[in-house]
């Protein structure tokens, strides 16, 4: 039966009439709306719904039951008027449209697949239910795993980069962020519509450990002596050696990849090691001072043979528990603590990027930053009154080096309290440190966190607040508005541009069945980052329309893209192996469909001196600077360009002298780069593109790159890998089908291999594929600094290739309406010619104002063109 709609309101009526009076052949009832139907099983409803050609919507829910009175925090896509047909039979019902095919059976088990009939995902009936009795979890709902890569679900630090298999669980904490949406490289996504704790994975079996060894000591408070209690610092433990160590013996019965999850499920933590050893390799091992109650980990075991397994759970006051799951467990499984229904999203795609495109339809676009935010943002722990910000700043200035960007972090207050208020006796004139910043074009950041230990703030702006927290309660409707207008009063109208939105999760909301405005915490516990975003993009945008936000936050929650936020990896440390961490933390962020990520160039807890022995001094400490060096690389190549430590001064002059000078070789290439980059973040916000990506989003097909988490792609066109091991020169790398650049040499490789690269410690290794057209902009001291030097076009030969460059005012919101010009380049292998005509928009005139290029082919030779709004063809 087909239903289709029609711009004739007799024939929707007609048709309405038809739905409503026809028997159905299928097993169960079946009700039939405008964009989709309701199935009655014996005891459950389930609701599909046609949100549009590739999304569907099902929700699943007891007869009897009471819907969610909860708000969509995320979604924002309304089901559109697209094609979709029904057939029936008695054990199968099947929903087509353009793009997918959903099929139901009579036990309610619903299949996804292509048109041309191949499987995109399943459900299945085993660990799926609602409800069920003597278990933590509400609702769980299983899909059957294929052949397949999976991606997304936020920032972890395990280092992990392929879910599939894998347990984890999905909630908020300083350096994890739980976006409960997920990418497959077969071509479809699962948005889990639940904002409760979720336990992805949640293994069945279970590691016993016979005996207990001495217990962790209780944490002690030390107070540093100017009295201010940086809390970060402030915590310690007694007699940090080993502690709560089980070992015992696991022979596995079937060969091949385990997956285990440790869960020291108390009341949280604040430091103290977590440690699971097999046969002495670590799979598991988190040292750093914020912790979470649950760590991944995964193994390849032989089965038959007999394991020593090691469990050091020293920063918990319970013994904690290992679970895991075998290689043959095939299922991806959601399953939430609170809730009424079963209830997701699947999104379908022919690839990666569509999916997340797709998704982000249905959860909402990225705007545009300032220009000046793709810059290098310089920021420390802390600087410690206005003097000493302003006059680093001269000095930044003052030694050549770009950036556009300052950040004061917290305890700029008055001592005692915790709110966005300027001490007096530290800050005497924020209006004026602002003024001398925007002299210098600079943008001043701030730090203010959603938690208030202001008596005077709290009664002024009525921030009633989470029971037994100091959060204020961001899920009130007038709180949030009065949040924003808290920190506009104290930031915005003293020149502040942008909020570093500091402890979202919230960390300090430590008892769950405490209420909200909207309901018991537990029910909304992850999306609270989300709405402290909202609060502060609506208010901003609403008070200062000219003025793009950018707001910095350590948490985030599927749909926060669309409130101008970046989000950053959290308080990590200075180490090898969690620096390596970081890039797996962060593409699988991006691939979770948020775009915008950053992390603490070199590490937050730097050196002795900031609780991390690892190293002695971070300023002398030849392995430190090393490890610094790599990762401001890294840095570079990041979607936000932005270096941070504890109790330190992160300038880049205060390290040795070839560090200052690598760093300032990759701050002025990312500088160089940036008219690549801003036209990539245009692509961000009109066609869902990410700007650093794993492998597998351009090459999903490709198995060799799924599961690479050392290499990155960053825009379409360049690909870097990075070193993550000390003294390291080289560096082995895998090249997909095609052919490849060195950017440093021009040397080409050809790819479909891997290949042994050099990685002296000045350079990180960065390749161009074949048919790119790579803009290069001129060293400049800040990101809008104008100009005579004529942008240049490298063309990587070797395929045909397209680009398109973006320019607006840099600033503001005009671009919506249309204030914008678009540069189309297209270089034809064949012909050896580059074209370039006007794209969208008339913000230039090109008849006014010429732009020259100079355009530059790989491995031959370059001319100089001007472009004066015609058609113009280059021959190479």
């Amino acid at each position: 039966m087909n239903y289709f709609k029609t711009i004739s309101i007799c024939s929707l009526f007609l048709c309405a009439m038809l739905l409503a009076g026809c028997q159905s052949s299928f097993k169960h009832k079946i009700e039939k709306s405008e964009h989709g139907l309701t199935i009655h099983q014996d005891s459950t409803l389930i609701t599909i719904e046609v949100v549009n050609a590739s999304i569907i919507h099902v929700n699943k829910i007891k007869i009897g039951s009471t819907p969610t009175e909860l708000p969509d925090y995320v979604t924002v896509l309304e089901p559109q008027d697209v094609t979709w047909d029904v057939k029936e039979s008695s054990d199968v019902v099947t929903i087509s449209t353009d793009a997918l095919q959903v099929i139901v059976n009579s036990k309610g088990i619903i299949e996804y697949k292509t048109l041309d009939n191949k499987n995109l995902v399943s459900e299945t009936d085993e660990l799926t239910y609602i409800h069920p009795k003597d278990t933590v979890h509400s609702v769980s709902q299983a899909f059957e795993a294929g052949d397949e890569a999976l991606y997304g679900l936020g920032q972890f630090q395990s280092g992990i980069m392929n879910w599939k298999h894998v347990p984890i669980r999905l909630q908020q904490y300083n350096q994890e962020i739980a976006v409960p949406f997920l990418v497959s490289t077969k071509g479809y996504g699962i948005y889990w519509h639940n904002y409760s704790l979720t336990d992805f994975n949640l293994p069945q079996n279970k590691i016993e450990f016979k005996s207990t060894g001495e217990m962790a000591t209780t944490e002690t408070v030390v107070v540093p002596e100017d009295g201010e209690k940086e809390n970060v610092a402030a915590y310690a433990v007694k007699e940090a050696a080993e502690k709560n160590i089980r070992e015992t013996t696991f022979t596995p019965s079937n060969t091949g990849e385990y997956t285990f999850l440790a869960l020291s499920d108390n009341d949280g933590r604040m430091r103290g090691e977590i440690k699971v050893t097999i046969d002495d390799d670590p799979i598991i091992n988190y040292s750093t001072i914020w912790m979470p109650r649950r760590y991944s980990g995964k193994k390849y075991l032989e089965a038959g043979k007999t394991y020593k397994v090691v469990f050091q759970n020293t920063g918990a006051k319970i013994p904690g528990t290992l679970l895991y799951n075998t290689p043959d467990y095939n299922k991806t499984v959601f399953s939430s603590t609170r809730g009424h229904a079963i209830d997701y999203y699947v999104v379908q795609g022919d690839n990666p990027a569509e999916v997340i495109s797709e998704y982000q339809k249905l959860t909402g676009t990225a705007p545009m930053f300032a220009k000046s935010a793709y810059g290098f943002w310089q920021c420390r722990e802390r600087y410690h009154n206005q003097e000493e910000l302003l006059a680093n700043a001269r000095e930044m200035r003052e030694r050549k080096i770009p950036f556009d960007n300052i950040v004061q972090d917290w305890f700029y207050w008055p001592k005692g309290t915790k709110g966005p208020e300027w001490d007096p006796a530290k800050y005497p004139d924020p209006d004026a440190m602002v003024d001398e910043l925007k002299a210098l074009n600079l943008k001043l950041m701030v730090s203010v966190w959603p938690e208030v230990k202001n008596q005077a703030l709290e009664a002024k702006y009525n921030l009633d607040k989470i029971e037994s927290s100091n959060y204020v309660d961001i899920y009130d409707k007038g709180v949030s508005e009065r949040f924003y207008r808290m920190l506009s009063d104290s930031m915005f109208h003293k020149g502040v541009s942008s909020i570093w939105l500091d402890g979202t999760e919230p960390e300090g909301v430590f008892n769950t069945k405490v209420n909200t405005a909207v309901g018991p915490y537990e029910s909304v516990q992850n999306p609270y980052s989300l709405e402290v975003n909202r609060a502060m993009y609506e208010g901003r945008r609403a008070e200062f329309p000219n003025e793009r936000v950018f707001n910095l936050t350590r948490s985030a929650y599927a749909g926060q893209q669309r409130y101008g936020a970046t989000s950053w990896s959290g308080d990590v440390e200075a180490s090898w192996e969690q620096f390596s961490e970081q890039i797996a933390a962060g593409l699988n962020f991006t691939m979770a469909g948020i775009p915008y990520w950053t992390h603490d160039i070199g590490g937050f807890f730097r050196d002795s001196k900031s609780i991390n022995p690892e190293f002695d001094s971070q300023y002398t400490n030849p392995e430190f600077i090393e490890l610094l060096t790599r990762w401001f690389q890294f840095g570079t190549f990041s979607p936000i360009f932005r270096i941070h430590g504890y109790v330190s001064e992160t300038e880049i002059w205060r390290y040795d002298a070839a560090f200052e000078s690598t760093a300032r070789k990759f701050i002025d290439l990312r500088y160089q780069l940036m008219p690549y980059i801003y036209s990539q973040a245009w692509q961000i916000t009109t066609n869902s593109k990410q700007l650093m990506t794993p492998l597998a989003y351009h090459y999903p097909n490709d198995k060799n790159t799924w599961e690479i988490k050392d290499q990155l792609f960053f825009g379409e066109s360049l690909m870097v890998g990075f070193v993550t091991e000390y003294e390291k020169r080289q560096k082995e790398m895998y090249f997909p089908k095609g052919e490849w650049y060195n950017f440093w040499t021009n040397e080409k490789i050809h790819g479909g291999t891997r290949k042994t690269v050099k990685a002296e410690l000045n350079e990180t290794p960065l390749f161009v594929k074949a048919g790119t057209i790579l803009p290069i902009g001129p060293k400049v001291q800040y990101a809008t600094q104008k100009t005579d030097e004529p942008l240049r076009l490298k063309i990587y030969p070797g395929a045909d290739a397209t680009f398109t460059l973006y320019f607006d005012d840099s600033e503001t919101y005009d671009y919506e309406t249309g204030e914008y010009s678009e540069l189309k380049l297209s270089y034809s292998e064949a012909q050896k010619t580059l074209q370039i005509t006007k794209g969208n928009g008339e913000y230039l005139e090109y008849s006014k104002t010429p732009m020259t290029f100079v355009v530059e082919m790989i491995g031959g030779a370059q001319q100089t063109v001007s472009f004066e709004g015609s058609d113009l063809e280059v021959k190479l």
